[in-house]
């Protein structure tokens, strides 16, 4: 929950989330695409949703979050609650896609919610990563937030989700093994800027070999935008143009798809407006 306050959005309109990562501890072990895709994600996470502070050093509230995901393929739809300590609430609306080993979702719609004066409730919306932690799986992720009306952002947080039930996932779990190979995305660097954008933003990438490459832009239902480029490449640092004037989107929210040879890549771009 946010207060709206023309400081306030003057100082978060600064800030890009891009650019912002936090360490975090954990034993649990990250899941690849091949896994993730074996894996039945239909039913409900609980766990928490951290809220970031104005200068995102620390937090500033942690509220309880959960999802009810119904799967369809890659595609997943559902909702979302979020609780805070003294009882607020809202249940959202939510959808996303399935891309490598990542959930991208959004919130976009308020079914039911307590707002106390003076605060709105912002749609989270980001990337979240598969885990498996002991047999438990998880959700995990730095995610943004906006504001209900124009993308303005938030301030942000982490989301930490278990699945509540995971019966129909333990016999798949199991047979994973540990140390299991995950695409290290931290050599290719795929980004946006600005993210948020107005117009138009700049896809950014850099190649440590020479490889087969194809990068695509997807809605949040997974429908295909453009295609920005598919060919080979030498290895060196490459920027790709998207103008959103070209093409619609109703929630202004885009996935980015790149594929290095076989290995699988994505970020999320949101535009203002």
């Amino acid at each position: 929950m946010t207060h709206i306050s023309s400081v306030f959005l003057a100082c978060i309109m600064l800030f890009v989330f891009n650019n912002f990562s936090v360490a975090q501890e954990s034993t649990a072990q990250p899941l690849n695409a091949a896994q993730v895709s074996k894996l039945d994600l239909n039913g409900k996470w609980s766990g928490k949703r951290m809220q970031y502070t104005a200068d995102k050093k620390s937090f500033a509230e942690t509220f309880q979050y959960e999802f009810d995901l119904k799967q369809d393929g890659d595609i997943i739809t559902g909702t979302s609650t979020i609780i805070s300590a003294n009882g607020d609430f809202a249940d959202m609306k939510l959808e996303g896609v399935l891309i490598g080993n990542k959930l991208h979702f959004r919130e976009y719609e308020i079914n039911n919610a307590i707002r106390p004066e003076g605060k709105i409730w912002c749609f989270k919306s980001g990337e979240l990563n598969f885990a498996k932690d002991g047999d438990n799986l998880k959700l995990t992720g730095i995610t943004a937030s906006y504001m209900e009306i124009y993308n303005y952002p938030c301030s942000g947080g982490v989301t930490d989700l278990t699945k509540v039930d995971n019966s129909n996932n333990a016999t798949t779990l199991a047979a994973f093994t540990t140390g299991a190979t995950v695409t290290e995305e931290s050599k290719i660097n795929i980004a946006a800027y600005p993210n948020p954008f107005i117009d138009r933003a700049d896809i950014t990438y850099n190649l440590v070999a020479d490889a087969k490459v194809k990068v695509v832009v997807y809605d949040m239902q997974g429908k295909l935008v453009t295609s920005l480029y598919e060919g080979n490449q030498n290895a060196g640092s490459y920027k790709l143009g998207f103008d959103a004037k070209n093409f619609t989107a109703g929630s202004g929210i885009y996935v980015v798809e790149m594929i290095v040879n076989n290995d699988v890549y994505s970020s999320q771009m949101v535009q203002m407006r």
